[in-house]
């Protein structure tokens, strides 16, 4: 047994991923990569694990680790910490940079987890940081630390990093792509995107009219572990979060608008399973992982279809199964089609009569107790005038009774 496998099986698993194999592997070569993988797959321990491992016996700063949100500046340190090791640093703005410049004064740690902005702070602004020391970099949800604003912030402390280069993503975006050609030369490329599939089942479900009835249907039908429901728009959150609050569901809420100590107890609240349900923004759909998430309803077509990947990844981890809700629109047809072709296997289904029924294209969306109930109508032995009409009502009277239980007399 190597220590990968030891180190997993003592965070309590029973072994390591693909993903976690790769890395170690890569890692200890010292070969800068960029590793593709879906969510789930226990990316933070492949790299955690093996630069713990090559760490010197000295008091530099050896490792950077990037993250896009406080919220994962905070979990990466949690791991680190649950690993034994001690000797790391959290720097987010939770904490006040004065005596963050301090601590970094008396002593530089051998690894450092922060966000781009507090990096850019302290390495540009007070020279604080020593980031020439890093010998190995990590960018981490590296899809989403690649936006304007992030990418400025990184290239102007990049100059200072000579070290490995070890970038982890779940999608490759054509900007992220064209960043690292532009920065990293012979980096590696390792692709598992489309050799680990997650157990996932996706469902579609066409709505018109009032999309909080359709939810609160959905809700009737599931009974899950843990389900969190995504929506796009922060400010729609307080009003839907009433609403299914005053229908009695265990239901919290999480938005980057919460001031962060608020966002902080949530989200410990939430690993305590205090909830059943989590309404959230996307700030919950990247990197940060929440055992037990057996269902995720996504209220609000994500605004860019990779949103929708993360927002899945959230479910169906480290081999347990995933059910995730997708209300949709005529005018999301493109988007659907996208994520088609990225992979994701949809089957469409409609709620009737307080039932999930998956739709068959072939006929017309129709269960199987509809189409019998069509074919229970008999036609008459002779065409009368309006036939037409009366057997449309025969029909409808019929297929009323099988979705509602009822029909006219």
């Amino acid at each position: 047994m190597n220590n990968l496998e030891k180190q997993i099986k003592k965070l309590g698993f029973l072994n390591p991923t693909l993903i976690q194999e790769e890395a170690y592997k890569t890692i200890n070569n010292k070969e800068s990569a960029i590793f593709i993988s879906p969510t789930g797959t226990g990316k933070t321990h492949a790299y955690l694990i093996p630069i713990i491992e090559n760490l010197k016996d000295d008091n530099t700063l050896q490792v950077l680790i990037i993250v896009p949100t406080n919220e994962l500046v905070i979990q990466v340190g949690k791991m680190i910490k649950e690993m034994g090791f001690n000797d790391y640093k959290t720097f987010s703005t939770l904490e006040d940079i004065s005596r963050q410049v301090k601590s970094l004064n008396y002593k530089q740690p051998k690894i450092a987890i922060i966000t781009p902005g507090r990096l850019y702070d302290l390495v540009i602004n007070e020279n604080a940081l020593f980031a020439f020391q890093v010998k190995s970099l990590v960018l981490d949800e590296a899809d989403m630390l690649f936006d304007i604003d992030f990418m400025t912030q990184l290239e102007a402390v990049l100059s200072h990093i000579k070290g490995e280069t070890y970038i982890f993503t779940a999608t490759l975006k054509d900007n992220l792509l064209s960043w690292i050609s532009k920065y990293f030369k012979t980096i590696k490329h390792i692709d598992l995107s489309k050799e680990i599939l997650l157990d996932i089942d996706h469902h579609l479900i066409y709505h018109k009219g009032s999309k909080e009835d359709r939810l609160i249907d959905l809700m009737e039908i599931i009974n899950p572990y843990l389900c969190f429901i995504f929506v796009s728009k922060n400010e729609d959150i307080d009003s839907l979060f009433e609403i299914l609050f005053d229908k009695g569901y265990n239901i919290t809420k999480l938005s980057s608008k919460m001031p962060l100590r608020r966002r902080k107890m949530i989200v410990s609240e939430i690993h305590a399973l205090k909830y059943q349900y989590v309404l959230s923004s996307d700030i919950a759909s990247r990197g940060m992982d929440f055992k037990g998430i057996s269902h995720i309803i996504n209220y609000d077509f994500p605004y860019k279809t990779e949103f929708y990947i993360h927002r899945s990844g959230r479910t169906g981890r480290m081999n347990m199964h995933g059910n995730v809700y997708l209300f949709y629109e005529d005018k999301d047809s493109r988007k659907i089609e996208q994520l088609r072709k990225n992979g994701i296997n949809f089957k469409e289904f409609q709620i009737r009569n307080k039932k999930l029924i998956l739709k068959d294209r072939k006929q017309k969306g129709l269960s199987e107790e509809e189409i019998n109930a069509i074919r229970s109508v008999k036609k008459p032995k002779r065409v009368k005038p309006n036939y037409k009409k009366k057997n449309k009502a025969k029909i409808k009277k019929a297929l009323n009774k099988v979705r509602y239980g009822k029909g006219k007399k």
